[in-house]
């Protein structure tokens, strides 16, 4: 394949058709006369589901124990798995609840999981949460229902938006000092309405009582060193990848950051097969970079790098669907979605980066240890300053939280910032094509998590560049996350990078070395 940079648009011909409640789901006992043509199941004498015929469904069992699973499955120590292989496997070895759950620490994939018990029913989802659900039930009826987004089950309820959540929403919506329309997140488990909540990461939902119980983590992580990190995190990244490829054409997103260069990294045996792309954002400037090192970069491999445009203007039609299936989201996002839609390649499976945060400790407070965190730092670090609503939501999860030696801000990157904001995002993007996250796999998150703060933390990233070179070393050929202009600081730090100049200087050197950067900048 020759190096070029292709500018492509599709007519969107087909706004209209599926795309309207695309790759969702609801659950409940009783049916909903929108979803007339989607795949049905009547689960037991009490419960339906019903899914969109572009979300995979699969189902094993008998009366006594089945399994549902909705979405993918991926098996990286059995990649010729199928989904339908994968859930048999369970019904056949599990015979409990927990082994079911324990079950899938080693899968990846974007699902969710009904298991089936006798009488008894739970419902949960992959390790970061990523396919969605929201519910609410009626203790005293014995009903729960479930969804990929609130507005379906609020229609079919007949609720009222709460009066608090909504004027939360428009506080974000007007805020300028909080970036609200660039970022929209619900705190907590909260939604647009009272009686619906969002199950967070790590939880699973009993079906009969409709509560939510934790179910990790059970106990300390151990301490991994970093070679057993990076051998068995360089398995599973390839294993995984290597499942995706045998069963999805796939596309991956570029930028000049780490996520995403990790991600090319893995996918170094099936790159040639990859639609490789960039999202060009209009008017700024401090992205060029993630415009011209993908480019570069790919051009040393003999790849074609697609540049997206935003498109001029937002088709009427593509919005007021979008904002159907996603009513309680930013609308500033409907750009971006439409953008992807009207050029990536029908029927792809889009692998991204997200969920590495979790593993980053992108969130930190210097003096403070993980058992001083409040709910005003939380709001302060998701840009929702002190409104009520979020204090409040994020003081209840603190109150429920049990981190053990996780630190309670990497569990608040996990169940907040990708169980909430990277969910939805993914979910928006439900309307064009669904998602991979490689990381979203709890044996991984697990392992890295164990590994000592200092190999993961940035700006070095040292066990990140690590599992790069490991999977594929020319990828390290342009810099990652450059400065739109060189300086000192950045010179310095590539240096002490490039070189491998942190392995052998000993730590207390460094520590002036970081602090020189910091003087610098």
């Amino acid at each position: 394949m020759s190096a070029e940079i292709v500018k492509q648009k599709h007519d969107g011909s087909d706004i209209p058709g599926r795309i309207k409640h695309r790759r969702q789901f609801f659950f409940g006992p009783e049916g909903h006369n929108e979803f007339a043509d989607w795949n049905k199941i009547a689960i037991n004498d009490r419960d339906y589901l019903a899914v969109h015929p572009d979300l995979e469904l699969s189902q094993s069992g008998n009366q006594d124990r089945s399994i549902i699973l909705i979405g993918y499955l991926l098996d990286p120590d059995n990649p010729r798995a199928s989904n339908a292989e994968i859930v048999e496997g369970m019904v056949r070895g599990c015979d409990t609840f927990e082994k079911i759950i324990e079950k899938t620490n080693d899968y990846g994939g974007r699902w969710i999981l009904i298991a089936n018990i006798g009488p008894d029913s739970i419902m949960f989802n992959d390790a970061a949460g990523l396919r969605q659900i929201y519910y609410a039930s009626s203790v005293q009826a014995g009903k729960t229902w479930c969804a990929s987004e609130p507005g379906q089950i609020a229609e079919k309820l007949k609720l009222s938006m709460d009066d608090e959540a909504f004027e939360f929403m428009k506080f974000r919506e007007f805020e300028d000092n909080y970036d609200s329309f660039k970022v929209y997140w619900w705190p907590g488990n909260t939604s647009l309405y009272k009686e619906i909540k969002h199950l967070l990461p790590n939880h699973y939902l009993d079906l009969r009582t409709g509560l939510p119980h934790r179910f990790w983590p059970k106990a300390d992580l151990e301490n991994v060193s970093m070679r057993d990190a990076l051998s068995i995190s360089s398995e599973l990244f390839r294993g995984l990848v290597d499942c995706a490829y045998r069963r999805y054409e796939l596309a991956l997103s570029l930028t000049s950051g780490w996520d995403s260069r990790l991600m090319l990294a893995a996918s170094k045996e099936i790159v040639h097969d990859l639609y490789c792309y960039t999202l060009e954002y209009p008017g700024l400037k401090e992205n060029k970079m993630d415009v011209v090192i993908p480019s570069k970069l790919l051009k040393k491999f003999s790849l074609t790098h697609h540049l997206i445009s935003y498109p001029e203007l937002i088709d009427e039609e593509f919005k007021c669907i979008f904002r159907i299936n996603n009513p309680s989201v930013n609308k500033a996002y409907c750009a971006d979605v439409q953008a992807l839609y009207d050029n990536i390649p029908k029927n792809r499976v889009c692998i991204t980066g997200d969920v590495a945060e979790i593993v980053k400790c992108q969130y930190r407070i210097s003096g403070r240890n993980s058992n001083n965190i409040s709910a005003h730092d939380l709001a302060k670090f998701a840009k929702m300053g002190t409104h009520p609503f979020a204090i409040k939501a994020f003081e209840e999860w603190l109150s429920m939280l049990d981190a053990k030696s996780i630190h309670v801000l990497d569990m608040f990157s996990w169940e907040q910032f990708v169980g909430r904001l990277q969910a939805q995002n993914q979910s928006e993007c439900d309307i064009v094509f669904d998602t991979f996250a490689p990381y979203n796999c709890r044996k991984l998150l697990s392992t890295i998590l164990s590994l000592e703060e200092k190999y993961r933390k940035p700006p070095l990233h040292m066990f990140h560049r690590k599992v790069i070179k490991n999977l594929w070393k020319d990828t390290l050929s342009e810099p990652i996350n450059p400065p739109e202009n060189m300086n000192i600081k950045y010179v310095l730090q590539n240096i002490l990078t490039k070189f491998h100049l942190y392995q052998i200087i000993p730590e207390s050197a460094m520590l002036i070395a970081k602090r020189v950067i910091k003087r610098i900048s």
